[in-house]
């Protein structure tokens, strides 16, 4: 009989005590809202110039509907507004800047956001590091006809009311009305999920993804129902693609993280966690324990025993507390072999 040391942690173990927080999370409804605080920092050009008395416009959760809510920056650059979780549009505008809009996605367990956009000055040219898709339009938004984006704005508007089947409706004439409509599918897939229709979403999110490959939002949602059903391997790609249009994603790098470590890809794992780490991720602290067993995976306990405890600086009563110090506790007092 062979016997191990007490301080042994099998590969199995190993990935079941990594993902048990996310594996939970993903059970409940992954498009479901709840109330949090968004603050937007603004910068221009670099991330030392705030920028100030600018206008900050929150869009609906598709985008190009109508705003939600609009916002004058202070002197640090910076807005704070009362929203809900999912996926939102953010428009910049001012004297001194060039007009700037994306997506940002607020995850349903963060009770507050933080985002920090850097935009262009208005003599600037090309922003160094940033996404080629900030500055593109695809081409299928392009030649959109009204009555398909007059559809599209009430379906918008229906579904920040929580209205789902007339949103419902709302994006099938937009689609019908123009069939390339990315973001009506996109939308449509969003309300089906709060209908419990999972199998019609997974069909939207799919067609929205090939009308837009780049679609950072359709990707994201296609991903979180392959998590759900815990097909990491299928889910990893559009994490990744998702990452190219919007690489400080930080639910995205978190479950590409993860991912990574339950297909053995410790390094990748760890680079994903890293990177995770190095943005806002307040609600994200989970992405710690992602790097704990990376680390440990690749033999490096050490390094393994700092995200452990920066986990629980992070989260002190975090659903991953228990494991975290019962993993601090092995490997500060590791049995002799």
């Amino acid at each position: 009989m062979v016997h191990r040391p007490k301080s042994f942690v099998s590969k199995g173990a190993l990935f079941v005590l990594a993902v048990a927080s996310l594996c939970a999370a993903q059970r409940e409804s992954p498009f479901t809202t709840r109330s949090t605080t968004l603050r937007v920092l603004v910068t221009i050009d670099s991330d030392s110039d705030k920028a100030a008395n600018v206008t900050v416009e929150l869009m609906d959760s598709v985008g190009l509907g109508s705003a939600m809510d609009s916002k004058t920056t202070d002197n640090d650059g910076s807005v704070i507004f009362r929203t809900t979780t999912g996926v939102h549009r953010i428009r910049i505008t001012g004297t001194n800047i060039q007009p700037y809009e994306g997506d940002l996605e607020i995850e349903r367990n963060e009770t507050t956001h933080s985002e920090r956009i850097r935009v262009l000055g208005a003599r600037s040219g090309q922003q160094k590091g940033a996404p080629a898709s900030d500055a593109l339009v695809p081409a299928v938004r392009m030649r959109i006809p009204s009555p398909a984006r007059k559809a599209f704005d009430k379906g918008t508007e229906a579904m920040r009311q929580q209205r789902w089947q007339e949103s419902l409706t709302f994006f099938e004439t937009a689609i019908h009305e123009y069939p390339q409509y990315d973001l009506a599918y996109n939308g449509l897939g969003t309300v089906q999920m709060q209908l419990n229709d999972v199998e019609g979403a997974r069909q939207s999110f799919i067609k929205a993804i090939a009308l837009n490959p780049d679609s950072a939002g359709a990707n994201r949602s296609l991903a979180r129902i392959l998590l759900s059903e815990h097909k990491n391997s299928d889910a990893l790609p559009l994490l990744l693609r998702s990452l190219t249009a919007e690489p400080d994603n930080v639910w995205a790098l978190t479950n590409a993280a993860n991912s990574e470590l339950l297909l053995h890809d410790f390094n990748n794992a760890l680079l994903y966690a890293r990177k995770a780490h190095s943005v806002p991720h307040e609600g994200f602290a989970s992405v710690h324990m992602v790097a704990a067993r990376a680390l440990e995976g690749n033999q490096q306990p050490a390094e393994a025993l700092a995200e452990y405890r920066l986990y629980l600086q992070e989260a002190p009563s975090g659903p991953d507390a228990q494991r975290a110090e019962a993993a601090i506790a092995r490997l500060s007092n590791p049995s002799p072999q």
